[in-house]
This record gives C-alpha cells, structure tokens and sequence, in this order.
C-alpha cells in the first residue's frame, strides 16, 4: 500500500503522536540508519553555534536530548533549554537528565509558537526538526524572534545528492530500507514511512539558504554530509 503524508492541518497532531509512540526506539533507530554518524553531525551542530561558555541556547525539537546534552557539555556556565511537543520524547530526555544531571531545562511547547520572550537565545539549534514543522516559513520567522541581535540557528536535516547515481542509491535506501529497518523495531508503525516521504517537499540545500536569507538572516553556509544526503546549515541574525 503507498503512504499518503497527512494533510497540513493534520501535521502537527500527526507528528506529535507518532514521535511519542516510536521514542523508545528513536536513538536506536538514528544509529542504524546513519551508522552512528549523526552522533558525530550533532557534535559538528554545537562546535558551529560558537556560543560562549555562559551563553544561552534553545534546543528546538529537542527530541531525546542528544543535542541539548552537548550543547550543556560545551557551555558549563550557560542555560540550555530543550524544548519538544511530543510527550514521549520528552520523557525520556527527562530521564536521561535525571540520570545524569547535564543540567538541561526540558519544556514542551510548539515550534510554529516558541514560548519564549524575542531576543532571548545567543543560539537555537535543531536536529531533524524543520522538515516537521506545519509551515516552515512561519517557524524560522519565529526562531528569528527568540534570537538576539547576532544570534545563530544551527539546523540538521536531510538535504538532497545532486550527483543522479548516488541519488538514486540513496532514494532506494530511504524509501525501501530505512522503512524496513524501523518496522523490525517497531512493527506495523507508519512514522517510518512519513520519514522519507516528509523530504520530498522540504527544501534543499540551496533553496532552504536562500529562503533564510528572505527570511531575515544575514548570513548562512550549509555544510553536506554523505554527499549532501544530511546537511547542516548555519545561518545568523542581524
């Protein structure tokens, strides 16, 4: 059967609950299906927002923690806030604080309304998160108001290969085997469907940058991972 992505005012409550339901295997699931590289690309996301020491930042669609956790680790006088709507992710970023005492303030909240004042971050970062926004225009427009003056959003996602043959290796991988290895975590759970389906229509990498740059940043460079198959952007506030 093909899968049918939800309809956008539908997104929001759809990505909500199937994150909740698959984030006892999320972090497993990343590991398999980058071989371990997104641990070092989310290390990569934090040495990019050069934050001082005492700086604060948001970790936007925080997810299980991973970002916020290094991001905490490289600023030991700073505040790191992560927030996320899904429930169940957060929970377990709760957890892992709990355990480990990283000094991270979870909230949930929504990305499209970022419960906090304007010009509050020295940096926001997010990992994987844009691409499930209901309407990414309106989403950076609000990154952009919880930013200082000279703040910076670092951003991983999926970006797109340029290179035909590559491509299509890659299409094959994320559309048939990625789907595959998730259901064997999780059986029967359509989220790893929405995953590759959910890239078709996000921007690459040269769109994504010139629509921040629209959007109201001065300043933004990606960098490709896996020949652009993840990406990472920087991109700075006036």
């Amino acid at each position: 059967m093909n899968y049918k992505l939800p309809d956008p005012e539908q997104k929001s409550q759809y990505v909500q609950s199937k994150f909740t339901e698959i984030a006892p295997k999320y972090d497993r699931f990343n590991d398999f299906i980058t071989l371990g590289m997104h641990r070092y690309w989310k290390r990569f996301v934090v040495r990019q927002t050069g934050v001082p020491i005492d700086g604060i930042c948001l970790d936007l669609c925080c997810g299980t923690g991973d970002i916020a956790e290094r991001m905490k680790e490289a600023l030991p006088h700073g505040k790191v806030y992560g927030l996320d709507f899904s429930k169940g992710m957060l929970s377990i970023a709760q957890e892992r604080e709990r355990l480990h005492h990283k000094g991270v303030f979870y909230v949930q909240g929504d990305a499209m309304r970022i419960p906090f004042p304007e010009d509050s971050f020295d940096a926001i970062t997010v990992g994987y998160g844009l691409r499930n926004v209901r309407n990414l225009n309106e989403c950076i427009q609000d990154i952009l108001r919880v930013l200082k003056p000279g703040g910076v959003l670092v951003s991983l996602d999926v970006g797109k290969i340029r290179l035909p043959v590559f491509s299509e290796i890659s299409q094959f991988l994320f559309f048939k085997v990625i789907p595959m290895i998730g259901k064997r975590l999780l059986p029967d759970q359509d989220m790893f469907d929405y995953l590759p389906h959910s890239s078709i229509s996000y921007p690459d990498q040269e769109t994504l940058k010139r629509l921040l740059l629209h959007s109201g940043f001065k300043q933004v460079d990606y960098y490709d991972f896996f020949l652009g198959a993840s990406t990472i952007h920087v991109a700075y506030k006036p």
